[in-house]
């Protein structure tokens, strides 16, 4: 899930001093938007927010996000063999013992948390 945002959506969040990526419809490869970049950019190339990431003990993975009712997450599971699940939010109150140690958007960013403490704590 990229997230893409508009030219004009991109350059307000700009101005509101968000982290920004940029690529050309060509390439995979994002990159940060940075003072050296020329303004006609944003009517030639695809924006996104930039992912927003936490470090745990050096590495680096996706931050967990607040889901809003109707959302799906992805959190932390002993029920199942590979560490995480997911749900629907609901509420503050049926949620919080599932997300009380975050949540994440997609099955893939909480694969790369869960990876990254099992390479803590030395499982496989």
């Amino acid at each position: 899930m990229t997230n893409l945002i508009s030219g004009k959506e991109a350059l307000i969040a700009l101005a509101n001093g968000e982290d920004l990526q940029w690529r050309d419809g060509d390439f995979r490869q994002w990159n940060d938007v940075n003072d050296e970049l020329r303004l006609g950019i944003f009517n030639d190339c695809e924006f996104r927010l930039k992912p927003r990431t936490i470090t745990i003990n050096g590495i680096e993975v996706p931050a967990p996000f607040d889901p809003k009712e109707g959302e799906e997450y992805w959190c932390f599971s002993t029920q199942t063999i590979f560490g995480y699940g997911h749900n629907v939010y609901v509420s503050e109150r049926a949620d919080r013992r599932f997300i009380n140690m975050g949540a994440w958007r997609t099955e893939e960013e909480i694969k790369q948390v869960v990876a990254a403490l099992r390479q803590i704590f030395g499982g496989v």
